[in-house]
């Protein structure tokens, strides 16, 4: 494709337009920049992407823009979000995960002073019988001395074969040892 920049275009004229595959400018600072869209007082700068000294790229340098960044449509991101240069997304969920976990065993303690269990969030039927080998702590049926009447569904295209449908009462419910729970098994073929 052949490069062209035209003057003079849109409707009224107010356009420019460059063509071709790649626009580069060797410039750290992008400014875009419609004083009848200012709001009053901040910078007198309006950057909109800016070269940082990191060599990374930095959206409204230095909060130029006061009304902030919108972003219309799906976004897509590969690699890590970062909230203020703190923490990553993945470093908040691994706390939240230690914390829910340290509720888990407070509950569960709780539970056992009281002479109840909660009843987990069963996935299949081997979790059921077995309890879970993944290292979720999701213990069995018979750990938790509850009584199990299965009952079985065909079919269902929702679930694959062995996969819990149902649980009733359901997960995170609190009962008595010695309690019948119903689980509904989807079997496939």
């Amino acid at each position: 494709m052949a490069t062209d920049i035209k003057l003079d275009q849109g409707g009224d004229g107010n356009w420019v337009v460059v063509e071709g595959n790649v626009l580069k400018t060797t410039a750290a600072d992008l400014m875009l920049d419609s004083p009848f869209r200012r709001l009053p007082g901040g910078s007198q700068h309006r950057r909109a992407l800016v070269h940082n000294t990191l060599d990374g790229l930095t959206i409204n340098f230095n909060g130029d823009y006061r009304g902030g960044v919108s972003i219309m449509g799906d976004v897509g991101v590969s690699g890590d979000i970062a909230t203020g240069q703190v923490a990553s997304v993945n470093a908040v969920i691994s706390a939240l995960q230690s914390t829910i976990t340290v509720l888990q065993d407070r509950v569960a303690q709780l539970a056992a002073l009281a002479g109840v269990v909660v009843i987990p969030s069963w996935r299949t039927k081997t979790e059921v019988d077995e309890g879970d080998d993944m290292g979720m702590s999701v213990p069995s049926a018979e750990e938790l001395g509850l009584i199990v009447e299965f009952q079985f569904d065909q079919n269902n295209p929702n679930f694959a074969d062995q996969d819990v449908e149902t649980i009733s009462p359901p997960a995170g419910t609190l009962v008595s040892r010695g309690s019948t729970v119903v689980v509904v098994i989807n079997l496939a073929g």
